[in-house]
């Protein structure tokens, strides 16, 4: 066991003291694009000097083994508690290195995806377009105009001069929760609008015999026209249709769900 250790401990300890060195070198080319954190760069110091330490200890505890001064369990002691203090301070090494490599991949996923999300805001906005509604939720709006602005923090900081990484990953998970609930509304909006335009019409064979249909139809085609609720106006003429033919309205949004248009980003 001792001679095992006195053969490998000089190699291991190299390589580690290699391995700080390629981190010194990746925070330093580093700092020249992003704001790194300060514990990284004080981590790497503070485990340099551990091995500057270590040196003196592992170099007597290795050499002049052919006449030793302790017993032999003292010694194979000391040597497995210098491997063990090295291990230690190459799964902080791995740790650090690992947090460096993802700066580089978490900024370009991050540019990848703020000129996806712009892209999508467009799609979104010609897709509503499209649809020719009398007028446009004011949840949607909240939403879209969130998403925009967000997407916008989110270009304005990757374009410093150095990037907060931190501060970029945190943007970027707003946006997309911004994106993903902007879509869900979307297509919400549209599905609901679409059913009720496809009720009030059906509507009519029964309004000019059924009044609570025509009342139903009046109030409903006020808050599609005025109000911009489509889910409302869609339950207003659902639930008098649902009376006079029980299940119209599930064989409507049936057929909606099959031929749905998707947005295309």
């Amino acid at each position: 066991m001792v001679e095992g250790l006195v053969a490998t401990l000089p190699t291991y300890f190299k390589h580690m003291k290699e391995n700080n060195a390629l981190l010194i070198k990746d925070i330093e080319r580093l700092n020249k694009n992003y704001l790194l954190s300060e514990s990284d760069e004080s981590h790497v110091s503070r485990l340099q000097r551990e091995l500057e330490s270590f040196e003196l200890a592992i170099e007597e505890a290795t050499s002049n083994q052919d006449e030793p001064t302790q017993a032999y369990s003292i010694i194979e002691e000391n040597l497995e508690s210098l491997q063990e203090k090295l291990k230690e301070i190459e799964d902080e090494q791995i740790s650090i290195s690992e947090r460096l490599a993802r700066i580089e991949k978490d900024d370009y996923n991050a540019r990848q995806k703020a000129t996806i999300y712009a892209n999508r805001l467009h799609t979104i906005k010609r897709y509503m377009e499209k649809r020719n509604l009398p007028g446009i939720p004011q949840s949607f709006l909240k939403l879209f105009f969130t998403a925009s602005n967000n997407t916008e923090d989110l270009m304005a900081e990757l374009d410093h001069k150095l990037v907060n990484i931190e501060a970029v990953t945190r943007i970027l998970e707003i946006v997309t929760n911004n994106m993903e609930t902007l879509e869900t509304e979307t297509y919400n909006i549209v599905q609901y609008a679409t059913l009720t335009e496809q009720l009030l019409q059906y509507s009519n064979r029964y309004r000019s015999f059924d009044e609570r249909i025509q009342e139903a139809f009046n109030e409903a085609l006020a808050i599609f026209e005025t109000d911009f609720d489509y889910r409302a106006s869609f339950d207003k003429i659902s639930e008098a249709l649902e009376v006079a033919e029980p299940g119209v309205s599930k064989r409507f949004v049936s057929s909606y769900e099959k031929t749905r248009e998707a947005i295309h980003f």
